[in-house]
């Protein structure tokens, strides 16, 4: 037993040695803090928020319970730049909304501390923040204008689908009766938009922007300018004597029986679907043989049901011979049941064939359903 005690009292000794040693060795590291004195750490920065805008940024923040508190300094681009901003502390919540301007576009990192009357400053306290600028600014899309017709001074707009989730409408400028530039906003989920005492003869040309408010942002941001030439309503073509054929079609009876020259019946109750059984696959192709050359085709229009098998994009081409074939463009349908969707060709052609094939469905589905097809002049 004795020979156990004399190894517990040489093992508190050396650890007591020990401790007086390093609690010097602390006492000069940490001496400058007390130096005149304890120190007292003033109140961080506590929720600390960015929000984003045009070259700017804001910054929130509060302070609890302390009423030293005399200013606060941001800090940004790795602590090179600072912003001081004073301010009395009534030492129970206080709030403060702090404006940084002139920035360059990019992400930032800003370290947010506060002070009090002996210079005394807080932990620091950290955020991430976009600043936008020009290049996000010309970035963004305009939402799509499916089709701008006029008549009896009355400008029709059906519009595709919204632009993008942060897209919250869009201005049209036009000329009005008294030749006035007038601005007209655009709910985003409206389907069309209708302009009463539209004059063409005054200046046919409208212009718009889609407006756009980011998350957490200070500003709103406007797509380029886009110009439309309104025309006057469509002429639709009749389809006495028209044709339609297809790379495949439902040939099941009864109901099933779902043939191309169902997309050109004039009926919306009656549709085209392609083979299900054995089944086939995208691209899916429609082709209607107008029976002679028709002059002055402006372009084509397509009639659908809301449902999967609607094709979400199509390649519509031309032909005089049915032989040479020209693209016209790459179009988005949209998938809304009954509605005519006109897609315009760049300008007028005479033409005798025209042809869909279906890029992509709407949704998670082999198949393709139309219901009518048509084609227009102005």
């Amino acid at each position: 037993m004795k020979k156990h005690t004399v190894r517990v009292n040489c093992l508190l000794i050396t650890t007591l040695f020990l401790t007086i040693f390093s609690c010097g060795d602390m006492d000069e590291t940490y001496r400058h803090f007390w130096d005149d004195g304890e120190k007292i750490y003033p109140a961080p920065a506590d929720s600390l928020k960015v929000y984003s805008g045009k070259n700017r940024v804001a910054i929130s923040w509060i302070v609890k319970g302390d009423p030293n508190v005399k200013m606060a300094k941001i800090y940004w681009n790795n602590r090179t730049d600072s912003l001081e901003v004073p301010f009395q502390s009534t030492g129970k919540k206080d709030s403060l909304y702090v404006l940084i301007e002139d920035l360059v576009e990019g992400t930032y990192s800003f370290d947010v501390f506060t002070y009090n009357g002996k210079g005394n400053k807080s932990v620091p306290r950290s955020v991430v923040g976009t600043v936008f600028g020009d290049s996000y600014g010309n970035a963004l899309l305009p939402r799509y204008m499916q089709s701008a017709f006029h008549d009896n001074n009355t400008l029709t707009i059906t519009w595709g689908s919204p632009a993008d989730e942060t897209s919250i409408g869009s201005e049209i400028y036009y000329k009005s009766s008294e030749g006035k530039k007038t601005k007209v906003l655009a709910d985003n989920f409206a389907e069309t938009t209708t302009i009463a005492e539209f004059v063409p003869e005054l200046n046919p040309t409208i212009s718009y922007s889609t407006i756009y408010v980011p998350p957490m942002s200070i500003d709103t941001f406007y797509s380029p300018i886009q110009q439309i030439q309104a025309k006057g309503a469509p002429i639709f073509f009749p389809k006495t004597g028209w044709g339609a054929t297809a790379s495949s079609f439902d040939s099941r009876s009864g109901s099933s029986y779902r043939p191309p020259q169902n997309t050109i019946d004039g009926k919306l109750n009656t549709m085209w679907v392609n083979q299900i059984s054995p089944q086939t696959y995208y691209p899916h192709t429609l082709t209607i043989d107008m029976g002679s050359i028709i002059e002055d085709v402006a372009g084509i229009s397509i009639v659908v049901k809301r449902r999967n098998e609607t094709p979400r994009l199509i390649d519509v081409y031309v032909s005089s011979d049915g032989v040479s074939w020209s693209l016209m463009g790459l179009y988005t349908v949209e998938n809304v049941s009954d509605i005519v969707q006109n897609f315009d060709f760049q300008e007028p052609l005479n033409i005798r064939y025209f042809r869909i094939v279906g890029k992509e469905p709407s949704g998670n589905t082999p198949n393709i359903v139309i219901v009518e097809v048509g084609a227009y002049k102005y």
